[in-house]
């Protein structure tokens, strides 16, 4: 979806799903069917099954900040990542 000038990808995966592949095949496609270029992404940092996903279709950790995650109902330190290609 469009941030600003950017463009920054989001998803949520039920726990029932975790470690079969689905969050990584999914990104992928949409990320062939979008030609915009720089996407940004943001992982919480304990998030390390969301990092690997993003990182494995080419996403990189840029920096870190702290955001609103709606899922834990507060602040939560977050990884910025980018994809340029």
């Amino acid at each position: 979806y469009p941030q600003g000038d950017d463009w920054e990808v989001t998803y949520w995966l039920g726990r029932e799903f975790w470690g079969r592949g689905v969050a990584t095949r999914a990104l992928a496609q949409l990320l062939a069917a979008l030609p915009q270029r720089p996407i940004l992404a943001r992982a919480a940092v304990d998030n390390v099954g969301s990092l690997k996903v993003l990182q494995k279709c080419g996403f990189v950790v840029v920096g870190r900040d702290r955001g609103f995650a709606a899922g834990r109902g507060g602040e939560i330190e977050e990884y910025l990542l980018r994809l340029e290609r």
